[in-house]
């Protein structure tokens, strides 16, 4: 009987059904949400052109052009290439990534437009990479997988023509994208099981009490170790059993506000807003479908 019922459970919740957390709109989300993401993101920085991309701005182009890699292309290289201003070659980088974004996120040669967008954005990332904090890392994985996953064939202003397979190629999509973000928690919270800071409450002591990291006080001072300890085992935890607990119906909306939660706290106090917001869209898209099916339920239940 036991392994009846942890046989429907997982025939239930995990990989054994493709369609399982699945809605036919959900890659057509992914693409208008990280098309909107972007714009507003680097719009906010394009404000302060002459700060962060500007030849002469905080990190000379000098300086992050040595720091790439002989095989990135780094738009000084491509001035030299040309014989031009590189202040023409920013600005016209820029301009392609917003006229891409532009597209992407109408729908609009969708798979075209994630390709600009990538090939824009690396350029534009290894100028500026000093002030990403991983938020560029999770974007550039996000305009990958527009560029080969099947999109622009709804929700788009020029609609492309199905074919018999795409269903079922868009819910393998969705498992990759799945799968993606469970394996970064996993990665994430057992590096952190790996150190003794995060078990004894310094990493979160020292973290809260950074003022060149905490932007906003949030934890109370003159706290036991104890309480900071609490914190940093409740982090390793919610990360390192995220893959499992976000299966399950009883578990699954807990953890994932657990985690919107967590990311929000990183955006407001931390002062990493982008980075905070993009992983909150991350599980959104994600998830949203079986969310939604989990709230009716309870609504149901409580009409009953």
């Amino acid at each position: 009987m036991d392994l009846y019922k942890i046989k429907s459970v997982l025939k239930e919740n995990v990989f054994y059904n493709i369609t399982y957390c699945y809605n036919v709109n959900q890659l057509e989300v992914f693409r208008i949400l990280v098309a909107l993401f972007a714009i507003i993101s680097m719009f906010t920085l394009v404000l302060d052109y002459d700060v962060f991309f500007a030849p002469n701005g905080i990190v000379n182009w000098e300086v992050s052009n040595a720091n790439a890699l002989w095989f990135e292309c780094h738009p000084q290289k491509i001035a030299d290439l040309l014989h031009v201003s590189p202040q023409y070659v920013m600005i016209s980088i820029l301009t392609v990534y917003f006229l891409s974004l532009g597209t992407l996120l109408l729908g609009i040669w969708t798979r075209l437009s994630a390709i600009i967008c990538l090939i824009t954005f690396t350029l534009i990332t290894n100028v500026m990479s000093s002030f990403a904090f991983g938020v560029d890392i999770y974007q550039s994985v996000c305009f990958f997988f527009l560029t080969i996953f099947p999109t622009g064939y709804s929700l788009s202003l020029i609609k492309k023509d199905n074919y018999p397979s795409l269903n079922e190629i868009k819910q393998i999509c969705i498992r990759v994208l799945q799968l993606y973000l469970i394996i970064t928690y996993i990665s994430a919270g057992f590096e952190k099981a790996f150190m003794l800071n995060w078990w004894n409450g310094r990493f979160i002591y020292f973290l809260s009490n950074d003022p060149t990291i905490m932007t906003t006080s949030f934890f109370p001072k003159g706290q036991s170790i104890l309480f900071y300890a609490f914190f940093g085992i409740m982090v390793v935890f919610i990360e390192s059993s995220y893959f499992l607990l976000v299966w399950f119906k009883k578990t699954r909306f807990y953890i994932i506000l657990i985690i919107i939660s967590m990311h929000l706290f990183i955006a407001l106090f931390m002062d990493l807003l982008f980075f905070g917001l993009l992983l909150i869209v991350l599980n959104v898209v994600c998830w949203y479908p079986v969310l939604f099916a989990n709230l009716k339920l309870k609504e149901n239940d409580k009409c009953i």
